[in-house]
């Protein structure tokens, strides 16, 4: 069978990422961050990357590696956002965080800038688990891949 070629710009690459770094975190912290159909409702038509029900935890993913550009910071800030509301309708205190796949794209929500002060006020975690070498190979040659395809719409 032949091997699919994916289109420049198909995130494939970071969203098995996104997989892994979830798989990592839960085994880390002892989360069960699988499915669980009978909650979604409570969602609110909301979609964080993870949920931890029992212990109460919201997550949100971010595969990117090397520092955030143009619009990018823009979804950590939406991200940090989405935790606050979904903690609302939720209801109750919930542990909120942000896991990156790198410290360069982490930076954005650490530090002196506003999005970090906001992240620690409403607190929000800010965590960096690490692509192993195969991952971060194929998220690199999608990023690069992408930029490429992006840089012939931008005439």
């Amino acid at each position: 069978m032949e091997k699919q070629k994916l289109h420049p710009s198909d995130s494939t690459p970071q969203r098995l990422a996104e997989a892994y770094i979830l798989s990592v975190l839960a085994r880390r912290l002892r989360l069960d961050l699988s499915r669980k159909d009978e909650h979604v409702p409570r969602l609110e038509g909301l979609k964080p990357d993870a949920v931890d029900w029992k212990k109460r935890v919201l997550v949100e993913v971010y595969a990117r590696l090397g520092a955030l550009k143009g619009a990018q910071p823009h979804k950590v800030k939406g991200d940090i956002l989405k935790l606050l509301l979904l903690e609302r309708k939720l209801g109750g205190r919930w542990r909120k965080m942000l896991c990156f796949a790198d410290q360069s794209a982490a930076n954005v929500a650490l530090g002196k800038s506003w999005v970090a002060a906001a992240a620690k006020e409403f607190g929000v975690e800010v965590l960096v688990v690490a692509l192993s070498s195969g991952y971060k190979s194929r998220v690199t040659a999608a990023q690069i891949a992408q930029r490429m395809t992006n840089a012939r719409h931008d005439c």
